[in-house]
């Protein structure tokens, strides 16, 4: 008597639903864990790029302050009322949205001259929902329709505190003619800006060239 032969699967059958709904959860986790990697790669990225932004918008902040305060002159800023007496350097903390730093710079480049105007520029320090805004007038003494270039130079920034040193004297209030010459500039000048989050960013440079 011949024992009866055992079904053989045809090489044509397919899956069984069991193989179907393995392979679908292997492919749905191997797809999460895919997904996730490229979300990371794609968010450290982008922290990568931010921070880099950040990182050239500080060293650009500090160049041009400190190219500012080296550039400070004694010419002094007649006011445009005609009335208030003249400075050429007021500096303390910020108070409102007032300008907190004003003073005149010289070495604005004019190659040849092309343009009717000195090497001059009325420069103010700004802080103003939170940003760090340069300003400078295209003329020392400004009138209502003098040109004005504003610049943010940094974000963030919860308050700004000033040094002045004289010899060996330190304040962190100036205003020429109040007590010494109008002529009279400071040997050194300290900014420490301080942002929303408790970092600070300090800096120093000699007023008006020093060496």
């Amino acid at each position: 008597m011949s024992r009866p032969r055992m079904p053989q699967r045809s090489s044509q059958a397919g899956f069984t639903l069991a193989e179907t709904l393995v392979a679908l959860f292997i492919l749905a986790i191997v797809s999460s864990a895919g997904a996730a990697l490229l979300i990371g790669a794609t968010t450290t990225s982008q922290q990568i790029r931010d921070q880099e932004q950040i990182t050239r918008q500080i060293d650009v902040a500090q160049r041009l302050i400190r190219q500012d305060i080296m550039a400070m002159s004694t010419r002094s800023i007649r006011p445009s009322d005609g009335l208030a007496a003249s400075i050429n350097l007021y500096g303390e903390r910020p108070r409102g949205e007032e300008p907190f730093l004003h003073f005149v710079r010289d070495g604005w480049l004019n190659p040849g001259f092309v343009e009717p105007r000195s090497g001059l520029q009325a420069v103010q320090y700004v802080l103003r929902n939170g940003d760090l805004i340069r300003q400078a007038h295209l003329r020392p003494d400004a009138t209502s329709g003098t040109p004005l270039a504003s610049r943010v130079l940094l974000n963030n920034v919860r308050t700004v505190e000033l040094g002045f040193q004289r010899g060996d004297q330190v304040s962190d209030y100036w205003l020429s003619g109040a007590g010494q010459s109008v002529n009279v500039l400071p040997d050194l000048v300290e900014m420490t800006v301080i942002f929303e989050d408790g970092t600070h960013l300090s800096l120093a440079a000699l007023a008006g060239g020093r060496t």
